[in-house]
This record gives structure tokens, C-alpha cells and sequence, in this order.
């Protein structure tokens, strides 16, 4: 069930580039003003995702021997690279609402150097070989503690970033329909990614294998 969800997912990702594939060739074109870092954070978080999923399929489908430390890795690597991406890129949103104030861009900045920290460690800590009757990999030795601590600290960070984003957006306009707020500002983006980690960070503390 899990490999055909990742296909799935692979599908609906590489459908949404090509749909959403007008922004790059805004830049190519130069109808859009490279801005950085934006833009570089946003095709990190784009291609990492990508090319995570990708890995995420040979890792499961792969049946000739394979460096599968290296494979393991390399997902590791682009995975938390788009998770880092992805809250870099709320972060900076919240700190142009709040006008970048000192202690605003201070608890950020704590908040981001926490969480890069903590998915650094976390890319090393699943330990894989192939093996020949499982005509794959096989994961030798892995740290559920630790993931739990990388699911819910990234959940932990995007929770935070929310409110600080509501209390913001509430300053700037009190007088705003609920659902124009939610939608015009981009605060079910918030959500939306607050639940993508939720639903792994439960699921590892259920350990349903």
C-alpha cells in the first residue's frame, strides 16, 4: 500500500509542475525579476521534493544490488532539504508581516537554526543494506526517538510560525472576512503543511509495523 501511495504521490507532484511550470518559464524568459532568496527557496523546496520521491521509488522497487546507505541518504538529504525549504520560505513570509522587528527575525532565527539542526542529525540516523533474500534494502538500525523528536519539532516550528502569522494578519486586518483572510494571505498554506507532519510524526509514535 505504502509503494502505490508513493507512486501516487509521484504522480500528483510531477502533474503539479507542469501545471504550475509558468513560473519558471516566467524567469527563463525574464517576464519575472529574479528575486532572491526567494526564488532559490522555492526551487529547492520544488526539485528536492522531486527528486526525494524519486529515491522513495528505487528504494522500493529496486531489486539488483545497490549502495543503499547512499540511496538512504541521498532521500534523507533532498527530504529534509524541502521540509527546511518549506518552513524557510514561511518564516521569511512572517517576517516581512511584522515588518522584519528585531525580536521577530530573533525567534526565527532561533526557531530555524533549531530545526536545521535537529534534520541534520536526523539524515544519518537509519542504517540500510541490501540484502539478497529480501531482493532489496533493509533497514538494519534506526532511531524512533529521534524521528519523533524531527516530526514533531518541524510541526512544532510550523505551529508557531502560524500564530505568529494570525497575530499579524489579525493587526493588519481586523476588519477582513475570516475565509478572505485564510485564503487572500495564505494561511491554509500554513495548515496544510502543518497537517502533511502531522500525519507522519503520528504515525511513527503508533509504529503500526
Amino acid at each position: 500500500i505504502f509503494t502505490k501511495l508513493i507512486f501516487c504521490l509521484f504522480g500528483v507532484y510531477v502533474w503539479e509542475i507542469f501545471q504550475t511550470s509558468g513560473f519558471e518559464w516566467s524567469l527563463i524568459t525574464r517576464s519575472r525579476r529574479f528575486s532572491w532568496p526567494l526564488v532559490l527557496i522555492f526551487f529547492l523546496c520544488r526539485y528536492c521534493m522531486l527528486l526525494a520521491l524519486i529515491g522513495l521509488i528505487v528504494a522500493l522497487n529496486d531489486t539488483s544490488p545497490i549502495n543503499c546507505a547512499a540511496l538512504y541518504t541521498f532521500n534523507s538529504i533532498t527530504g529534509n532539504l524541502a521540509i527546511l525549504c518549506a518552513s524557510g520560505s514561511l518564516m521569511i513570509r512572517t517576517a516581512a508581516l511584522w515588518n522584519k522587528k528585531r525580536p521577530i527575525l530573533v525567534a526565527l532565527g532561533v526557531l530555524a537554526i533549531a530545526q536545521w539542526a535537529i534534520l541534520w542529525r536526523g539524515m544519518f540516523v537509519v542504517e540500510t543494506i541490501f540484502s539478497p533474500e529480501a531482493k532489496g534494502c533493509v533497514i538494519l538500525k534506526t532511531n524512533h526517538v529521534f524521528m519523533n523528536i524531527s516530526f514533531f519539532t518541524t510541526m512544532g516550528v510550523d505551529l508557531v510560525v502560524l500564530i505568529l502569522t494570525v497575530v499579524a494578519l489579525g493587526q493588519k486586518k481586523i476588519h477582513s472576512h475570516l475565509w478572505k483572510l485564510l485564503f487572500q494571505d495564505g494561511l491554509v498554506y500554513f495548515c496544510i503543511t502543518f497537517l502533511c507532519n502531522a500525519v507522519p510524526a503520528i504515525l511513527n509514535v503508533l509504529d503500526l509495523n
